[in-house]
């Protein structure tokens, strides 16, 4: 079977038509203002570039549709470098700055050359820069955090197949000519658009699933490292670990030890009304407040997706309600001071060791049961848990 350019070109333009426009609803849907945006804007340019090429190919724009083309081909590998750098929590300032650079470059570099060399006026300069934001963006996908992340892997071997593709296409058309017949049979037109379409369609599995991974409710698993997540608070198996340790050496001494667990509510209504960046935003706040105010003997940890669970040792009772006041208050006040504006609902629920014993699902369960009624009541922040079944233990 023989494929004629016409129809591989018609191919690749349905294909980066379709996969964009899934893509660009769900980020829309999303309202993700994050690493989705970036690549949503990469498939946008790739689609960009087909129809540049199929308008000068019906003689519309001359070499002003074929430096859009190059620019805009040149603006995909590059968006994906910024995707990567923002999902991994990288400055994207003087990246943007680069690309811009060399966007305007590649787009200046074909309307002074098409003229004169036809066609493939300009395309060294936009292969160049192709090969360059390929690797970037390859490279930025092995980093860590992205690195730890199976699906990113995935990304990284799509961004340097393409890399490699067109860097052995560069240097065959330096060697070969656009003419050659070298180049024409495993580097022309035909076959860009082969890799095109495959390297398109792997890429927007990849990200799409990537995406989904980092939300407010689970990117900080992936960020974890040695059982701490990367902003100091324990993952649930290292913190579950901690408090079983210290209820057990507790009981040995009959020390009072206090759980008290931070429940937040309405992170998930907030991120359908106004995005997951905002939704993240609180949750990273919410988390590093509770880190901040809490005792710095006091160990801290996830206990599900909304809730975090402070455990160390109290004097009192008395002590560990304003251990937990503490925390509730200087939530609250970061979360005022927050620049999204939204504030959560929060709730503090207490365990101790001396109203439901030292066993820790026992302790936990109590706790979190009264951060519930915290959050849902009125009357008070703080509230402690298990008395109810103390008091059935006393009668």
């Amino acid at each position: 079977m023989r494929l004629d350019l016409f129809s591989v070109t018609v191919m690749t333009a349905l294909v980066a038509f379709v996969a964009t426009g899934i893509f660009v609803v769900e980020t829309l849907r999303r309202r993700d203002a994050g690493a989705g945006r970036l690549w949503a804007v990469a498939y946008l340019c790739g689609t960009a570039t087909t129809f540049a090429y199929i308008s000068w190919a019906a003689g519309i724009g001359g070499a002003v549709a074929i430096a859009i083309g190059n620019s805009a081909f040149a603006l995909t590998p590059a968006f994906m470098w910024l995707g990567n750098r923002r999902f991994n929590d990288r400055p994207i300032g003087w990246s943007s700055v680069i690309v811009g650079v060399l966007a305007v470059l590649t787009f200046v570099a074909a309307v002074i050359r098409v003229p004169v060399e036809g066609s493939w006026g300009g395309w060294v300069v936009m292969a160049a820069n192709v090969v360059v934001f390929f690797l970037a963006g390859g490279w930025e996908a092995t980093r860590r955090p992205m690195g730890r992340i199976g699906n990113a892997h995935l990304l990284s071997a799509v961004l340097f197949a393409g890399a490699a593709f067109y860097g052995a296409r560069l240097v065959a058309f330096v060697l070969d000519g656009p003419e050659g017949t070298f180049f024409v049979t495993w580097f022309g037109s035909i076959s860009a658009n082969i890799a095109t379409v495959v390297l398109t369609m792997v890429a927007v599995v990849v990200t799409s699933i990537l995406r989904a991974n980092k939300s407010a409710t689970q990117r900080y698993e992936w960020l974890g490292e040695n059982g701490v997540a990367a902003d100091g608070i324990m993952l649930g198996r290292t913190y579950r670990d901690a408090l079983r340790d210290m209820t057990e050496r507790a009981g040995w001494r009959r020390e009072l030890v206090s759980v008290i667990i931070v429940h937040v509510d309405g992170l998930d209504e907030m991120a359908a009304a106004f995005g997951s960046d905002a939704a993240d935003e609180l949750a990273a706040q919410w988390r590093r407040s509770v880190r901040r105010h809490a005792p710095a003997s006091a160990f801290v940890g996830e206990d599900g997706d909304s809730t975090l669970a402070v455990c160390g040792v109290a004097t009192t009772a008395a002590d560990a309600r304003r251990q937990g006041a503490a925390i509730y208050r200087g939530c609250i006040d970061d979360l005022a001071d927050n620049p999204t504006g939204l504030l959560p609902v929060v709730g503090i629920g207490v365990g101790l060791t001396e109203t439901v014993g030292y066993d820790p699902t026992v302790l936990m369960n109590a706790a979190r049961e009264a951060a519930m009624r915290a959050s849902r009541s009125l009357e008070a922040s703080v509230l402690f848990g298990g008395l109810e079944e103390a008091r059935s233990h006393l009668t």
